[in-house]
Formats: structure tokens, C-alpha cells, sequence
């Protein structure tokens, strides 16, 4: 999980979808054709909206709201690494050229952009049209060009205060608010038994440790310390014992 989040929060700019796993719109229902349950545990009632917004005639844009660490990204890398035709973006590294060049190379059906508050205030400006009429017009190189698109956005940020508002009225929020203790530990026991087999009960403690001492529903934290142990619960005190030490 850790190298799927990784590799598409490293992108620094669009990239098309060169593996599609559709050839025509996925069907509510089909949940394995697009979100793997040991990927993201739980969300049940959000992936169906995903499955019907998908399935609709004209674009829904979604807008995923929440803390770092309950999910929000991994949404994204899913839908960017399933859906055919989608495309990629950080926010923090996107530009209004950039995003205009591939609307109108690519013309993409699904744009997906990951921590979109971070884009700046002319670039969240370059979406507006897109998200309302879908056409989309430049001006470059004293040459006018436009084009109209059917396209759905979908994104995520980590809160809301930094977007446009008439950009933030063009999506549905839909807010993650962040893990309970018991709901961090099933997903920590589920995730690191799949990923990194580790025994149930030495992932049960870890979870536990890292949301009660480190006060963070951060699973990167349970992975690093999973993988330290090797299944060994009597390495688990000692490495977040030490963690704890020499943290900030």
C-alpha cells in the first residue's frame, strides 16, 4: 500500500493512464473491477457514490475532505490507476499550461487531483468552466483555441478554506472525518496481515501504541514498525519506546 500511495504522490505533473483496466464504464456493483477492499477498508457507502457518479450520464465531481492519513489519497491512486482515460495531478505542482495542454492533447474523461488546495488561485480559475460546461478556452502564443470536454473531476484536499469558493461549489464535499481508535486498529490489523504478514495480534498492538502515544492514525507509522519487528512482539516496546524518544 505504502508503494502505491508513494508512487502517485511523487508525480509532478499529469500523467495519462497508461495501463487501462476498463474498456467501458464500470458497473455499480462490480467494487473488485475498481476498489480493492484490503486497499481501502471500509468506505462502503463512498464507493458506491463513485460507482453511480461514474455510471452517470453527465460529470459529477467529487471533492474528498478529511486529516492526512484517513484515506483521502489513496482514493485517488486507486481511481488514477483503474479508470481508463484519467489523469493524474499533485495540486501543489500543477500549472494552468500544463492542465490545459493535456485537457486538449488527451481530452480525458476522468481528471483526479490529488491535494488540490495547494494549486493557486488562477490554476483552481482554469477548472471552473471545465466543471460547469466542460468547454475549455486559451488564448496561447497569440493563437485562441477551445474545445468542450465530458469530464469528471475528482479530487482531494486536506481542508477547504484555501479553494475558490465558486470552485468549491462545483463539487460535492464529501468529508472523512478521522479514525477512532477501533477503526484504526482493524484497518492496521487487515492491512499489515495483507501487506506485510504480520500476526494479528502483534498488528493489533502496534496499532494501539502508535494511536495512543504518537496521537496519529498515520498507518505509515504501523508499517515502519511492523516492518522492524519481523513478527518479534518483543521488539514492538522497544522500537516505539525508541521512536517516542527521539521524536520532534
Amino acid at each position: 500500500m505504502i508503494e502505491l500511495f508513494s508512487r502517485w504522490r511523487k508525480k509532478a505533473e499529469f500523467v495519462p493512464n497508461s495501463k487501462p483496466k476498463y474498456t467501458n464504464k464500470p458497473l455499480v456493483g462490480k467494487k473488485g473491477s475498481l476498489f480493492d477492499d484490503a486497499e481501502i477498508i471500509g468506505f462502503e457507502d463512498v464507493k458506491n457514490l463513485f460507482y453511480m457518479a461514474i455510471n452517470a450520464d453527465k460529470p459529477i465531481h467529487f471533492l474528498l475532505v478529511g486529516p492526512p492519513a484517513s484515506g483521502k489519497s489513496l482514493f485517488m491512486s486507486c481511481l488514477a490507476s483503474r479508470l481508463d482515460r484519467s489523469y493524474y495531478a499533485v495540486g501543489s505542482s500543477s500549472t494552468k499550461s500544463g492542465i490545459f495542454d493535456y485537457l486538449f492533447e488527451h481530452r480525458p474523461r476522468y481528471l483526479i487531483i490529488d491535494e488540490i488546495e495547494k494549486m493557486n488561485k488562477i490554476d483552481q480559475t482554469s477548472l471552473l468552466n471545465l466543471m460547469e460546461s466542460g468547454i475549455i478556452s486559451e488564448l496561447k502564443h497569440r493563437q485562441q483555441r477551445s474545445t468542450q470536454l465530458k469530464t469528471w473531476v475528482f479530487a482531494s484536499c486536506n481542508g477547504t478554506n484555501k479553494l475558490l469558493q465558486p470552485l468549491l461549489t462545483r463539487f460535492q464535499p464529501i468529508h472523512f472525518n478521522p479514525y477512532t481508535e477501533d477503526e484504526f486498529v482493524d484497518i492496521a490489523v487487515k492491512l499489515l496481515d495483507k501487506e506485510e504478514g504480520i500476526d494479528s495480534d502483534i498488528a493489533a498492538i502496534i496499532a494501539k501504541e502508535v494511536f495512543n502515544k504518537f496521537k496519529t492514525a498515520n498507518i505509515r507509522e504501523c508499517v515502519r514498525i511492523a516492518r522492524l519487528t519481523k513478527n518479534d512482539i518483543s521488539k514492538v516496546q522497544l522500537i516505539i519506546d525508541t521512536f517516542k524518544k527521539y521524536a520532534a
